[in-house]
């Protein structure tokens, strides 16, 4: 994987975060994660957030969202959700982010033939922002996100 890049993970990633892990993850559409940030500890491991084309979305959820973004910095929820672009209008759920490694990478994401790659370093640099602090809010309270982060972690550490 490469920072920057979008990717497609194996439903085998899924169920094991849903029956192996204990968390919740509930996106079977194959939609393409975001990858973010390689750790800087765990050399495989990368950190990625799952992204949602916005064009589906109804203008009530959009506002949402947005409400969210535009909460006080100091209060975590204004990490929860990005609204950016790729190749399109689409929604980061960096609250839902997880750690990942190749090897439950089914493909590069592509648009138009080639590999998906986020260039635009303002939103590169909001996103690692928020990221790092939903990492943060997860060393202090681990497991508290649906998703279970520290659980999924700690498994791709025995297996690298």
């Amino acid at each position: 994987m490469d920072e920057n890049g979008f990717y497609i993970i194996k439903d085998e990633f899924i169920d094991i975060i849903n029956n192996k892990i204990g968390g919740k993850y509930n996106d079977k559409k194959q939609r393409p994660i975001y990858c973010c940030i390689k750790d800087k500890n765990i050399i495989g491991l990368y950190w990625a957030i799952p992204t949602s084309d916005l064009s589906h979305r109804s203008k009530k959820q959009i506002e949402k969202y947005k409400k969210y973004e535009n909460l006080p910095k100091k209060d975590i929820r204004s990490c929860y959700y990005h609204v950016g672009y790729t190749n399109k209008p689409a929604l980061y759920k960096v609250s839902n982010s997880f750690p990942v490694t190749d090897e439950y990478i089914e493909r590069v994401y592509e648009s138009k033939g080639k590999p998906l790659v986020l260039k635009n370093k303002t939103e590169i640099n909001l996103l690692r922002k928020k990221l790092l602090r939903i990492l943060s809010y997860e060393n202090l309270f681990p497991n508290r996100l649906e998703q279970h982060i520290t659980d999924i972690k700690n498994y791709l550490k025995e297996i690298l």
